[in-house]
């Protein structure tokens, strides 16, 4: 007798029937239940560098949904506030360390790295220290003190921080609403210094200077060149350059890639560090966030993944979302109510952009 076997997919069972010629015929029918699809990464896990978000403690805190989604997305957080001058340094003798202190443990609770934003920013200089009306000499004295007692607390805890955050306006001239400007006749040696009292303070933190359409801006970027070229020669030390990246569906991609080389040819640590992509680009009122907007979204959140994975793997630092949920985002205040501009959605879930960021990555 001969056996004839008749296959039907993934084997599952057999069933036997007898025929006439004296052969037998085995069956073999496939499992009607599919075989299960393996589990997606999430981008910390497929990224080989850290994957952040800017985060505050009162929704850490506040919502459990929003406390998982960081841990299961994320290696990295920054502090979106509560790390600025302002919100530490209540007065000459005070500093309230609380929000601070909570982000950095719960960075270490959760096995994620903290990058500390920011030491020194024009805009984030208490009311109490601008009131002083201090000459250079003691303007810089009560910095370095605050700059010693900040980095110094979180020594070996947070791992890099942007030292000095929006030191140039559009087009590249130093911010003339910035009080350094008024008080220093070299400002940017002051800057330079501020790096200086960093390294001091935590030899091993990674120190990064951070400003906004960096890669859009030539005038800028020349600036922020020339600054790093004066720093390497003075002895200041930098390690990297980040670019707040809030830019849009419609920002010209060509325009960011030329701005992206000419930055990372600096050979610093690049960081993108405060990612989000605006959908409304035109603040309507009457915007729908359709299925073909999120895919215009999804399409600009790869192109610039893909284009930081182009960077050589030393000088790959880290991606930030400025935020982790749509619900919470700072553009609903600060562009328009309507905006949708991160990865995960008011639900967190995922959104064709968190999608598009992972097809990215390598």
């Amino acid at each position: 007798m001969t056996t004839k076997q008749i296959i039907f997919g993934v084997l599952s069972a057999f069933v036997f029937a007898s025929c006439s010629n004296d052969e037998k015929v085995v069956f073999i029918y496939a499992d009607e239940t599919p075989v299960n699809p393996p589990v997606q990464a999430t981008l910390k896990e497929k990224a080989k560098f850290k994957i952040g978000a800017a985060v505050k403690m009162k929704d850490l805190q506040g919502e459990v949904n929003y406390k998982n989604a960081v841990v299961k997305h994320y290696s990295q957080i920054t502090a979106e506030y509560e790390m600025k001058m302002a919100s530490i340094w209540t007065s000459s003798t005070v500093y309230n360390w609380t929000a601070a202190d909570y982000l950095v443990n719960f960075a270490k609770d959760n096995n994620m790295e903290i990058h500390g934003h920011t030491l020194i920013w024009y805009d984030s200089f208490p009311d109490w220290f601008k009131n002083a009306k201090y000459d250079s000499i003691a303007f810089e004295a009560k910095v370095k003190i605050y700059i010693t007692d900040v980095v110094g607390r979180y020594k070996g805890k947070v791992k890099s921080w942007d030292v000095a955050n929006e030191v140039f306006a559009d087009g590249g001239a130093l911010r003339e609403e910035s009080v350094i400007k008024t008080v220093f006749k070299d400002p940017i040696g002051f800057y330079g210094r501020c790096f200086q009292y960093a390294r001091a303070a935590d030899p091993d933190a990674k120190l990064f200077y951070n400003d906004y359409s960096v890669v859009l801006d030539a005038g800028k970027r020349t600036a922020i060149k020339k600054m790093v070229t004066r720093f390497k020669a003075k002895g200041y030390p930098i390690d990297g350059l980040g670019d707040q990246f809030h830019y849009a569906n419609d920002t010209n991609k060509q325009t960011m890639k030329t701005g992206f080389t000419d930055l990372a040819s600096t050979g610093l640590l690049i960081h993108i560090s405060e990612l989000d992509i605006k959908v409304n680009t035109g603040k309507s009122d009457s915007y729908v966030f359709t299925d073909a907007e999120a895919q215009k979204q999804s399409e600009t959140y790869q192109y610039i993944t893909s284009m930081y994975e182009e960077l050589p793997q030393n000088q790959k630092f880290a991606i930030t979302t400025w935020g982790v949920t749509d619900k919470y985002t700072w553009l609903t205040a600060f562009w328009h109510p309507k905006e949708y501009p991160l990865l995960l959605d008011n639900d967190y879930n995922k959104k064709p952009a968190y999608q598009g960021f992972l097809a990215g990555l390598k």
